[in-house]
């Protein structure tokens, strides 16, 4: 075999390309013969879901012959068998099952496609607040129309009549013949007059439906009423009386009626002058809604906490009030006084707050506040009076001095013998033996002369005489001294 098609490969190549064109013909015939295959078939099977219609008569229609079933100009199905049931034409649609959808106010017409009467039927599948038809259901001969031939029409005319017909449309063929472009241009200019006539058909519909409607609920009323004639009676009754006590009050109901323009009048004014409050308070109100809506939830904690507290008020703190109320009234002139001074403890509480506030404050950056440095002066204060003798405790202390203040130290310490003491008693080294360089000369010098100024102005403004003693030569010196520590740290 294989070697037969290799051996006729041209032939056989050219028998596969006639039998696709075959297939590819007959799946086109077909299509256009309305062969349609079962649903079962991937991708170009067809479902259908069959309905039936009555009719009263069902001319023309032949099954098989590829006759539709149309909804808005659109093929949503075909006509499948036509059986006879009751003297009625049972027709057989086989909608697509897309579009099976047909409800109980759904009409159905018989309508021929062609001059040889193809006949069509014509479906409006109804609203589907009427209920749906279920699969296989029929839909009634009272909601169908068969086709109506034109014989059929002219039967229905005496002689006279159809010969008068017969020369009308003759002389309307004549009249236009040649003239279909004006017929149709005329025809055009109705289009509009035949959408608003739609449309009032439409709205005649509705109030037909009101009409209905309205009657129905006026039988049900004349039916109520009449079983409630009693009722009716004594109500005809109450509004006699109710009407004669109305007359009886004419003259009042008259005075009303005069004064009700000027009471109109004066409630419009405080209307217009309310409507800027009530502009304001409309977004004010929407803004407080979310705290009503919190408070709701606010009072009923408020509630549970009155109940557990009510005990508490009643039983410990009326009996409390009761006894505590004569010492409350002794208590009431030192209270007067208490309050006059308490502005001033106001302000001073204010000002001490203020002074804490800067001693807590830590500012930002490396540098620390009060309280850090506070930790740190205790310490040191600790630290500088640790030391202590007979007399006490003594500071302990480091003295840095130059060579000139040294000097000046013992200028004071040989004229005054009171000063000279306390000099003394800081134990600071001699410029003789700190002093010893070249430089530190006139620093020496200069020191001196500023001891024996300062020890003159003394003596000058306490009236006293006498002269100082001489300058002692100065002593080369160099950097500042510093002064010997006494024990525990620091210079006595």
């Amino acid at each position: 075999m294989k070697t037969a098609i290799l051996k006729h490969t041209r032939d056989f190549i050219a028998l596969g390309v006639i039998a696709l064109i075959a297939v590819l013909v007959g799946g086109y015939i077909l299509s256009n013969q309305r062969f349609y295959l079962p649903a079962w078939v991937p991708v170009i099977g067809s479902d259908f879901v069959d309905y039936n219609a009555e009719f009263s008569t069902a001319q023309a229609v032949t099954p098989g012959q590829g006759q539709t079933v149309i909804v808005a100009g659109v093929t949503v199905g075909e006509i499948g068998k036509v059986t006879l049931d009751d003297g009625r034409a049972i027709v057989q649609m086989k909608i697509r099952k897309q579009y099976a959808q047909i409800y109980n106010d759904a009409t159905a017409l018989l309508r021929p496609k062609t001059g040889l009467n193809d006949m069509v039927i014509e479906l409006n599948p109804g609203s589907a607040n009427s209920g749906e038809i279920p699969e296989g259901g029929t839909l009634k001969v009272s909601r169908t129309l068969p086709n109506v031939n034109p014989d059929e029409i002219l039967a229905g005319l005496d002689a006279d009549t159809r010969s008068y017909l017969q020369l009308l449309i003759n002389g309307g063929g004549q009249g236009l013949n040649g003239n279909a472009s004006e017929l149709s241009a005329t025809l055009k200019r109705f289009d509009p007059v035949a959408v608003y006539l739609a449309k009032i058909g439409s709205q005649l519909g509705r109030r037909q439906a009101y009409i209905k409607s309205s009657i129905h609920n006026f039988s049900i009323l004349s039916q109520a009423l009449g079983e409630r004639d009693t009722q009716l009676a004594r109500f005809v009754r109450s509004s006699n009386d109710v009407f004669s006590v109305f007359a009886s009050e004419q003259a009042n109901l008259r005075e009303t009626l005069r004064l009700l323009p000027e009471a109109l009048s004066t409630t419009n004014t405080a209307l217009v002058n309310s409507d800027a409050l009530t502009s304001q308070m409309g977004p004010a109100l929407k803004k407080l809604e979310p705290t009503a809506v919190g408070t709701a939830d606010a009072l009923k904690t408020l509630q549970t906490f009155a109940k557990a507290t009510t005990p508490v008020i009643q039983n410990q703190l009326r009996p409390f009030t009761g006894q505590a109320e004569p010492t409350v009234a002794s208590l009431k002139p030192s209270a007067a006084k208490l309050a006059a001074t308490a502005p001033k403890l106001d302000t001073s509480f204010s000002v001490l707050n203020t002074l804490t506030n800067e001693l807590a404050y830590n500012p930002p950056g490396s540098q620390e506040g009060y309280l850090y440095w506070l930790a740190w002066g205790n310490h040191l204060s600790a630290s500088i009076l640790s030391a202590q003798d007979a007399h006490g405790p003594l500071r302990r202390g480091l003295l840095f001095a130059s060579c000139d203040a040294l000097s000046i130290f013992e200028a004071i310490a040989e004229d005054n013998p009171e000063v000279g003491v306390l000099i003394q008693l800081l134990n600071a080294p001699k410029t003789s033996v700190v002093c010893t360089g070249a430089k530190a000369a006139g620093q020496v010098a200069s020191g001196a002369a500023k001891g024996r100024s300062s020890v003159l102005q003394q003596r000058s403004n306490y009236g006293l005489s006498g002269a100082l003693p001489a300058a002692r030569p100065a002593t080369p010196s160099g950097s500042p001294a510093t002064t010997p520590q006494a024990p525990g740290g620091g210079a006595r």
